[in-house]
C-alpha cells in the first residue's frame, strides 16, 4: 500500500501477489511464512523504507492513539498499525476517526475492527505523504490587480443674447417744439451678454491585469530519534557486524534490553558493542524517548527506593559483568538513580547501600 501510496509503484503491474513473489527470491519468509525482516521490504522496494521501530501508543483513547499517528503523516510519514498480530495501512485520519486498508476486512474503519490496537510504525516513500492530494487540489491563488484610466472630457457652451433694438419714441407735441433739431426717433442700445455653461464627462476605461501565483505546501520530514532504545521483541535479536542478515552475529539482544542507537539507516539502527560499530534491525527495537529525572535509589520511578530497585541492580551488576559492553538493562537515567552512594560507580557498595536503606 506505501509502494503505490506513495508513487514508487504502479497498481497495474505490482500487487500483493507480485510482492510476495519478489520477497520470496529473496529469502524474506521464514519456516512459518512470516516475514523475518522488515529490511527486506527496503530490498525489494528501494524507495520505501522503514524509519522507526515499533512505536507504543502514549495514549490510551481512540482520539489519543490517532492524534499520535496524525502526528507523523502531517510529516509526510507512512504509517501502518499493529491490529491483534498483523499490520494495516492506515490510510487517512480525521477528527480521530482512522480509515485503514486491510485485506482480511471489508469494513476500514479502524476502531470498529479492531480492539487490540497496541503499536505502529512509520515508513518514508518515493513521496510524502499527502503529496498526491496536494497535487489534485485546487490551486490557492493571488491576484494583483493594475487598473489604468484614460479620462475624456467633452464641452457643451450654451451663449444667452440680447441684440441691439431700435426703439421708436414719439414726443408730445410741446416738447417736440423745445426740441427742434432732436429726431423724431431715439434708438435705444442694450448690451449683448454671453454665458458660456461648461460641462464635463468623464469616462473611465479600466484595463485588469491579473497574475496568478500557485501556493504550494513543503511538508517538512524529520529524521528518525537516536538515542536510547530497547529490544521489544519477544524473541529477542541478533546483532550484526553489518547491516545484513546473512552477515556475521556478534552478539544478541534479550526483550527489554537497552541500547544506544547513534544512528539509523535503511531500516537498521548503528550501535556500538564492545568498542565496534554493529546493527540491529529497526524493527526488532522502540524507542524508549528522552531520560527522566529520577530521585537516589528510585530506579524503576515509583516514588520509593525498596526491594524491587534492588533486584534491579543486582541484574544489572549481573548483566553489566557477563555480557558485551553497550547491552544493558538500565537506561542511564535508570543507572544514574542507581548510584545511590553517588561515587559514579555501580557495584557492590550501592546493594550495600540498598540494603541497609531497606532494613531501616
Amino acid at each position: 500500500m506505501v509502494a503505490a501510496a506513495s508513487g514508487a509503484r504502479n497498481t497495474e503491474d505490482f500487487n500483493p501477489g507480485v510482492f510476495a513473489q519478489q520477497l520470496n527470491s529473496i529469502g524474506a519468509f521464514g519456516w512459518d511464512g512470516s516475514l523475518m525482516y522488515w529490511a527486506s521490504v527496503n530490498a525489494v522496494i528501494p524507495e520505501v523504507k522503514i524509519e522507526t521501530a515499533n512505536l507504543s501508543f502514549n495514549s490510551y483513547s481512540h482520539e489519543g492513539k490517532a492524534a499520535e499517528m496524525k502526528e507523523w503523516q502531517n510529516k509526510g510519514y507512512y504509517v501502518i498499525c499493529n491490529v491483534g498480530g498483523h499490520w494495516v495501512y492506515v490510510d487517512s485520519i480525521s477528527d480521530g476517526n482512522i480509515t485503514m486498508a486491510d485485506p482480511a476486512k471489508t469494513d476500514t474503519d479502524l476502531f470498529s475492527a479492531y480492539y487490540d490496537v497496541y503499536a505502529y510504525q512509520v515508513l518514508s516513500g518515493k513521496n510524502p505523504y499527502g503529496s498526491a492530494e496536494e497535487e489534485n487540489a485546487a490551486p490557492e491563488t493571488t491576484t494583483t490587480t493594475t487598473t489604468t484610466t484614460t479620462t475624456t472630457t467633452t464641452t457643451t457652451t450654451t451663449t444667452a443674447a440680447s441684440t441691439a433694438a431700435q426703439t421708436t419714441t414719439t414726443k408730445p407735441l410741446a416738447l417736440k417744439s423745445a426740441f427742434a433739431e432732436s429726431a423724431d426717433t431715439e434708438t435705444a442700445v442694450t448690451s449683448t451678454t454671453t454665458t458660456s455653461t461648461t460641462t464635463t464627462t468623464t469616462t473611465t476605461v479600466t484595463e485588469t491585469a491579473a497574475t496568478t501565483s500557485v501556493s504550494e505546501t513543503t511538508l517538512p520530514v524529520t529524521s528518525i530519534p537516536v538515542g536510547e532504545y530497547y529490544c521489544s521483541d519477544s524473541e529477542g535479536s541478533d546483532i550484526y557486524l553489518e547491516p545484513d542478515v546473512s552477515g556475521k552475529v556478534i552478539a544478541e539482544l534479550r526483550k527489554g534490553d537497552i541500547v544506544n542507537v547513534t544512528r539509523v539507516l535503511c531500516g537498521w539502527c548503528g550501535v556500538n558493542i564492545d568498542g565496534s560499530d554493529a546493527w540491529i534491525p529497526l524493527e526488532k527495537l522502540t524507542y524508549a524517548g528522552e531520560g527522566v529525572e529520577l530521585g537516589s535509589g528510585d530506579i524503576n520511578g515509583d516514588g520509593i527506593a525498596d526491594d524491587v530497585d534492588l533486584a534491579l541492580l543486582n541484574n544489572y551488576i549481573k548483566n553489566y559483568n557477563e555480557r558485551p559492553e553497550g547491552i544493558s538493562t538500565l537506561r542511564r537515567c535508570e543507572i544514574e538513580a542507581a548510584d545511590i552512594n553517588c561515587d559514579g560507580d555501580i557495584n557492590d557498595s550501592d546493594v550495600l547501600m540498598y540494603l541497609m536503606l531497606i532494613c531501616e
